[in-house]
């Protein structure tokens, strides 16, 4: 593994906004410190980590007893729990991007083959002062979105806009009432393909921001997911193993900041299916 690929890994995978730049401090130090960095950004929550450990020789990151904080007033303490984390670079770790950044600066995807959760378990349970009766997951998950949709709005364009109308309902009544005109609208179509491309090249940088180093992962995998429901003084724990959420990136990659806040709500969103699913194997009632 060469050193660039290294750099690349410290930098992007979870998080972080440095980039290729270790400032007298350890790599491992680093990637448990950009972990907790944005998990408590994304959640508003605080998270713990006890270690990371990448390897040089097989390019993999193993990280150990992660857990976000639950939201106050639960009887639980923490939301989810993981015992291990690995990660696996991929065998061509970094490549670079056709389209430059935005800064017209190179842009560097770094692929990340696998990531590996090892057992995950985590606490479904309704404030007692919930007017709503939505779940602490449920909860977190809507935080989660809504500020993704705060910093890459061109990716959530239709949160995004609710968000702009609830921050300027003056702006709104405004747009509703110009829909409201009746005279008939002719929209122009645009053939020219010098105009064209350079439509697309600013598409593209909109949707790409300002990020010069990105990532991509292949796959994510939660090998045991076990989520405890504690509703009506019943406590129902559902189990699930091998649970894939996806890839994560297209062939442009996430920011790198981006992608703790995708990983956090995939996960979130999978445990609001689990915990509304009716047919799940091996359920207990404690």
């Amino acid at each position: 593994m060469n050193k660039l690929a290294v750099l690349a890994f410290a930098t992007l995978l979870f998080l972080s906004s440095m980039m290729w730049y270790l400032a007298n401090g350890s790599l491992n130090d680093y990637l448990k410190s950009q972990i907790l960095l944005q998990s408590e950004y994304y959640s508003a929550q605080q998270a713990q980590l006890l270690s990371a450990n990448f390897s040089n020789n097989t390019g993999i990151t193993s990280f150990t007893n992660f857990s976000l904080s639950n939201i106050e007033g639960l009887t639980q303490p923490q939301l989810f729990i993981v015992d291990n984390i690995n990660a696996q670079l991929a065998v061509v770790p970094t490549h670079q991007l056709d389209s430059p950044s935005i800064q017209k600066k190179t842009t560097t995807i770094v692929h990340v083959e696998e990531v590996r959760f090892g057992n995950l378990q985590a606490w479904s349970e309704v404030l007692k002062t919930s007017a709503t009766g939505k779940t602490n997951i449920e909860i977190l998950f809507k935080k989660t979105r809504t500020q993704l949709a705060t910093d890459y709005p061109a990716l959530y364009p239709k949160i995004s806009a609710e968000l702009y109308a609830k921050m300027y309902p003056e702006r709104s009544e405004t747009l509703a009432l110009e829909d409201l005109d009746t005279k008939q609208r002719v929209q122009k179509i645009e053939t020219n393909t010098a105009v064209l491309a350079s439509n697309e090249a600013k598409q593209k940088k909109r949707l790409l921001g300002k990020a010069q180093t990105r990532i991509i992962i292949t796959s994510v995998i939660i090998e045991q997911l076990a989520l405890t429901i504690i509703k009506d003084n019943e406590t129902i724990t559902k189990h699930l193993k091998n649970v894939e959420l996806g890839r994560f990136g297209d062939e442009n990659g996430l920011a790198s900041n981006q992608l703790g806040g995708e990983l956090l709500k995939r996960i979130l969103a999978q445990l609001i299916t689990v915990e509304k699913s009716t047919q799940v194997q091996n359920e207990t009632i404690e």
